[in-house]
């Protein structure tokens, strides 16, 4: 009997993955008009297959974590939780020590790995600058933060 072992690679998407990478987002109903030099995308890859992907927009110490999705025939495997795993231990050892989000959907999924609800209010000044939180995200969209441990 042999057994084939996929190994799960986490890394920066590069260049030419990005309409790979944009087709994913679409899917998932995310936004893509603002994707850019801006936002870091990240993906979860086995065998060069995108199984889920997350973006950072970067601000000094503080990112805005961003487009969070799963392949929709790889949902339910924990792929989720460990793309911002990994996101955010690679963040951390970048030096961000604060992490922010807006989500419509997922707020659930973000408290049960430590994402805390907060005021909009609250937010930094780079992050309320970007198009996501002044444009993009309805202003229902729950905004949610997570300090990192370094």
């Amino acid at each position: 009997m042999t057994t084939k072992l996929s190994l799960i690679q986490f890394r920066l998407i590069i260049p030419s993955e990005l309409a790979v990478a944009t087709t994913l987002l679409e899917q998932a109903s995310l936004v893509v008009s603002d994707i850019s030099e801006k936002v870091n995308l990240f993906g979860l890859f086995s065998d060069n297959n995108l199984l889920a992907l997350a973006g950072l927009e970067v601000f000094e110490n503080e990112a805005l974590l961003r487009s969070v999705c799963v392949s929709a025939r790889e949902r339910g495997k924990g792929y989720g939780q460990q793309i911002i795993k990994a996101l955010e231990n690679d963040a951390a050892r970048n030096g961000i020590t604060e992490l922010y989000l807006l989500t419509t959907t997922a707020s659930k999924f973000f408290e049960r790995i430590g994402y805390k609800v907060a005021d909009r209010n609250t937010a930094p000044d780079a992050i309320k600058n970007t198009s996501e939180f002044s444009d993009l995200c309805p202003s229902s969209a729950v905004f949610m933060h997570k300090a990192l441990d370094l």
